[in-house]
């Protein structure tokens, strides 16, 4: 449990910095919690059926008061949220 939880908060950092790093993103909210909130700089609705089609399941909160073009992405395992980086990338 210990080691889960060491990898949950390593991959939530490692995460939030290349998703900061990205043009395609706005800004990544603080969280302590197991997901990151991302507003994007573009439409977030079409991101989120990109990453639908692509089989990446995350949370459109893009009609939630104060979030505008977010979505909600949950931390995942170091090789899916490699693919998830990737595939992000590719929508630019």
């Amino acid at each position: 449990k210990d080691q889960q939880v060491r990898v949950l908060l390593e991959e939530r950092s490692r995460l939030l910095e290349q998703l900061r790093n990205m043009k395609l993103v706005s800004k990544v909210f603080p969280s302590d919690a197991n997901f990151l909130l991302v507003q994007f700089n573009t439409d977030a609705k079409s991101i989120y059926r990109a990453l639908i089609r692509k089989g990446i399941v995350v949370r459109d909160r893009s009609t939630q008061p104060g979030c505008s073009n977010c979505l909600r992405i949950s931390i995942g395992t170091p090789e899916q949220n490699n693919r998830l980086c990737k595939i992000l990338q590719s929508l630019l």
